[in-house]
């Protein structure tokens, strides 16, 4: 690792040696923005973080001949491409996949070379800088979150309507058709209901909060009788017009039409890029260092149909017009195809799993027929899958089968009772990929009661749909198997978690005291950090390794240590936050934290409170003073958590404003722990934009709770292409207030287990480690309620010794 770094060293010198002579090679007027001392300071950070050679200094030499302080986009490309290039070529494998930061390091360094060079970096990135980063950090099979809902199945269930299979199929073939020809207006309403609400801050920020919360309980994911005569978008728009309507009509009229103008202005200028830029009309065409979206017009859509692991293509337009599939087309040619011979099974699924920067090379040596197919393939940005996958399944396994080979945004599965969502983070985040989910649930249940009625389907006597081959010669499966494969992973799923308790200690906390705001998923989180310290695999899952040294007993031996020792490190944790509330097409605000056990002593905290109360409660004698230990300590750890909570609290305002405060404005008061106050001091040094993705070893996303009505139940956050990043959380409450955990794992140790054959042990690592996570949760949460409530008046009174006249 010396080695490594003194290697890594002169790397970094060589950079900033010639980005410091080109910086002083630059006219003063251009570097006006930026004092020498802070020139000095971007010069040594950038050749730090992206140590690229020569390139650098050669990219600000041609940032600083360009006039103006915006770029051209194509300019922009070229320079993010040539960093990588640069790294790569400067860096040795080894050094590049351990030690470089990725995507968020070129991006990062790139912003500050515009800075420079007196650019605008905002300007650079019209899109966002999320959207641009997922084009080149979220792109492989792994970077793709799953949801599931159960509305389907269910809803047909209570209205005991069956379905036969053409009918089955017909109902979600429609349901995509129309997704796709609604898709505008759908991110019409997204982007109108967020901004409608948003703009109202100028006037209020306490009613935009408010508004949004009450709407997201009321909004509407299907049609109901009331507007027949209208579709999904039109009716809930029709509804979101009437819900502003009655809350606005106490807003005074400047402050109205204020917000009017202001709404009308970013319609115009904002709403039309929006839709370009989150339109599923597109494939992605890898290349060396990222993903391009290439658009494509709605004539030219195809869906995709998987039928027994063969890929078929159905238009979403009636042949030669503009117009949706008719249903009944669409029936009858389903009814063909399930009654056609049996196909040769399709076999890209292997190429799912090939890293997407070898995708462009790989391709060029595949047998011709094989690539033509993967062309046409493009074309179909949703995938449906007839092939039932068993419910049992956690979400990351139940993926693992034909389902395209990445270039698509999305493919639907059919469990039997469910259906699940598989999406590309380029095309969907977390909140838009469930809201789809539930619409196309509800659009192809409305299918499904329509069809219900109709006579039995006769099948279609010529085909407007097209079967696609897609075989891989002996020779291409050579050439996958050597190709480079994404990262493997175990998945596992739990429910455990007593959800109950924990909004009942929410408001423990509440009337103990007003300064603990701790969320549940500040909890979750927090015990994340507490669960690595302190996790000790089962005796199930000890004898299964023990088992395993009779027939490996290097890797038995390396495993029990991993399991055993190597998770104590305090993770660094990446949270999603959603950009999309205040400026839609900004998507993602990354926070990156981890949580201060060790500065507010928490671990020990806790288990000296624990150790008191019990002994206080155990005692007869001497209580008095004992109490007196534990009221001390339980103040002393509640204003702990409290500290925690503000801390948690800054760190995810300052994301969500999407750049730094300054240190004077998150400062704490006087009166808290000193330990805290460093913490928060260091808090816009660790949150600028995309300097908080540099680093992260887990993802902890929870979509939260959905709303009443709703039929999700699952849920499976993305990974980036980070190989650092070994643990993603995905965490849902469904509607009837079961909270799902949902763990993917890529830890070097499950590769080990899956390259001898043994999955079944990868999983139950895995499972687990979940499992301990989650009992341990419920009994942290049960302690800290035992400790909230605690006090002289609620503690058991039988072993109190009775009181004497002299003991007053």
């Amino acid at each position: 690792m010396s080695g490594k770094k003194s290697n890594l060293q002169r790397a970094s010198q060589l950079t900033a040696t010639n980005l410091r002579t080109v910086a002083k090679t630059i006219s003063v007027q251009q570097l006006s923005r930026l004092s020498l001392p802070e020139v000095e300071a971007v010069v040594d950070l950038v050749s730090k973080v992206v140590p690229a050679g020569n390139v650098p200094g050669m990219i600000l030499s041609g940032l600083a001949r360009l006039p103006g302080r915006r770029i051209p986009i194509q300019k922009m490309h070229q320079d993010i491409n040539a960093l990588f290039s640069g790294v790569e070529q400067i860096l040795d494998s080894a050094m590049y996949g351990a030690i470089f930061a990725g995507p968020a390091a070129i991006i990062w360094g790139y912003q500050n070379l515009l800075k420079l060079a007196g650019k605008d970096p905002d300007a650079a990135f019209p899109e966002g800088v999320w959207q641009f980063y997922a084009s080149y950090a979220l792109r492989e099979d792994t970077a793709r979150h799953t949801n599931e809902t159960h509305g389907f199945d269910t809803l047909l269930r209570e209205h005991k309507i069956h379905l036969n299979a053409v009918d089955r199929l017909t109902a979600w073939l429609m349901a995509a058709v129309t997704c796709l020809h609604q898709y505008n207006g759908l991110l019409e309403n997204e982007w109108r209901e967020r901004v409608s609400i948003s703009t109202l801050e100028d006037s209020s920020s306490a009613r935009a909060k408010r508004l949004h919360r009450e709407w997201q309980i009321k909004l509407p994911y299907r049609r109901e009788e009331e507007a027949p005569d209208l579709d999904y978008p039109a009716y809930r728009r029709f509804k979101f017009d009437q819900f502003l309507k009655a809350n606005l009509t106490s807003l005074p009229k400047q402050s109205f039409e204020k917000w009017e103008a202001k709404l009308k202005l970013l319609t115009q200028n904002s709403l039309p890029a929006y839709q370009r830029q989150m339109s599923i009309l597109a494939y992605l065409e890898p290349g060396a260092y990222g993903e391009t979206r290439v658009p494509f017009e709605l004539s030219d859509a195809q869906i995709g149909v998987i039928h027994r692991d063969s890929y078929y293509l159905f238009p979403v337009c009636e042949p030669g017009s503009n117009k949706p599939l008719n249903v009944m087309t669409a029936r009858a040619q389903v009814a063909a195809l399930l009654k056609s011979p049996f196909a040769s099974p399709s076999q890209i699924s292997s190429l799912a799993r090939v890293k997407r920067s070898a995708l462009p090379s790989l391709r060029s040596h595949l047998n011709p027929m094989l690539v033509s197919d993967l062309d046409n393939l493009k074309y179909a940005p949703i995938l449906i899958s007839t092939d039932v996958r068993t419910h049992s399944l956690p979400l990351s396994e139940l993926r693992q089968t034909e389902r395209g080979i990445g270039s698509h945004a999305l493919t639907i599965f059919d469990t039997g009772d469910t259906f699940v969502f598989d999406q590309s983070h380029i095309f969907f985040d977390g909140a838009w990929g469930t809201a789809l989910s539930e619409i196309m649930t509800n659009e192809a249940l409305s299918w499904a009661r329509y069809l219900s009625l109709l006579p039995s389907p006769t099948p279609a006597e010529s085909r407007v749909y097209t079967s696609l081959t897609l075989q891989l010669q002996p020779a291409d499966v050579d050439l996958v198997q050597q190709a480079p494969h994404v990262s493997p992973e175990s998945g596992a799923e739990t429910d455990k978690v007593r959800l109950k308790e924990c909004v009942a200690l929410r408001k423990q906390f509440k009337q103990r005291n007003d300064q603990i705001q701790l969320t549940i998923n500040d909890l979750l989180v927090l015990y994340r950090a507490i669960h690595a310290a302190t996790y000790k695999p089962s005796q199930g899952l000890l004898d299964e390794i023990a088992k395993l040294s009779a027939t490996k007993p290097d890797v038995a031996a390396s495993i029990r240590q991993v399991v055993e020792e190597a998770s104590r490190t305090n993770p660094a944790i990446l949270i999603p936050m959603d950009a999309s509330l205040k400026v839609p097409r900004e998507r993602i605000y990354p926070l990156n934290m981890e949580v201060p056990l060790h500065e507010l002593n928490l671990l020990s905290l806790h288990k000296q409170t624990m150790k008191l109360l019990a002994a206080y409660e155990d005692s007869k004698e001497d209580r008095a003073a004992i109490y007196s230990s534990f009221d001390q300590l339980q103040r002393m750890y509640l204003a702990s958590l409290a500290g925690f909570g503000l801390y948690l609290n800054r760190a995810k305002e300052i994301a969500i404003q999407g750049e730094s405060a300054s240190v004077g404005a998150i400062k704490l008061l006087a009166h808290l722990p000193l330990p805290l106050q460093h913490i928060l001091d260091k808090i816009p040094e660790r949150f600028e934009l995309l300097n908080n993705i540099l680093k992260g070893r887990e993802v902890f996303s929870n979509v939260g709770a959905v709303v009443p009505m709703s039929t999700l139940t699952r849920f499976s956050t993305a990974k980036d292409d980070n190989t650092q990043k070994q643990l993603a959380w995905g965490v849902i409450t469904d509607a009837r207030s079961v909270m799902r955990i949902h763990l993917r794992d890529f830890r070097p140790q499950v590769a080990t287990l899956l390259s001898i054959g043994r999955k079944d042990l990868a999983n139950l690592l895995t499972q687990d480690y979940l499992d301990a996570y989650a009992d341990g949760f419920n009994l942290f949460i049960s302690d800290l309620s035992k400790i909230t409530q605690a006090s002289r008046e609620t503690l058991p009174t039988s072993k109190i010794r009775k009181r004497t006249p002299n003991s007053q």
